[in-house]
C-alpha cells in the first residue's frame, strides 16, 4: 500500500506479518497504515512485526495507529512487535511510552525468534 509520504510492504514470516513502513507517518498517511494493518490483523496472524528500519518520522497520528493495532492484536490474543526503529522514532517511542508496552528488537529477525518462542 503506498500513500505519497510512505509506503507499506507486508511479507510472512512464520505465524507471524512482518510490515514495513517507509517514509513518514503523519496525519496525512496515517490512514493508509491504518488500513495495511487492519488488513493484516484480519489474516489471523498470532503477531504483526513492524519493521521501522526506514520510518523517519512518526507524529502523534502514527503513535495512534500503532496502539490501534496493538490493542486489536491483544484482544485477538496475538502481539505487536517493533523492529529497528531509527534513533529518532525510539525516542518519540520512549517519551511517549511505547517502550513499555511494546517489545522492542534490533532486528526483524530477532522479533521473529521472539514470536516462535511465544
Amino acid at each position: 500500500m503506498e500513500d505519497q509520504r510512505v509506503a507499506i510492504t507486508e511479507r510472512p514470516a512464520g505465524d507471524a506479518s512482518v510490515i514495513s513502513i517507509v517514509g513518514r507517518l503523519d496525519a496525512t498517511s496515517s490512514a493508509a497504515a491504518s488500513l495495511a494493518l487492519e488488513q493484516s490483523i484480519s489474516q489471523g496472524k498470532h503477531a504483526i512485526i513492524l519493521d521501522l528500519s526506514d520510518l523517519a518520522y512518526t507524529s502523534s497520528s502514527g503513535l495512534r495507529v500503532f496502539l490501534v493495532a496493538l490493542k486489536q492484536m491483544r484482544k485477538a490474543g496475538g502481539e505487536v512487535l517493533i523492529a529497528r526503529p531509527n534513533p529518532h522514532v525510539m525516542e518519540v517511542f520512549a517519551i511517549a511510552g511505547f517502550d513499555r508496552i511494546i517489545p522492542i528488537y534490533e532486528s526483524v529477525d530477532e522479533a521473529v525468534a521472539a514470536v516462535e518462542k511465544a
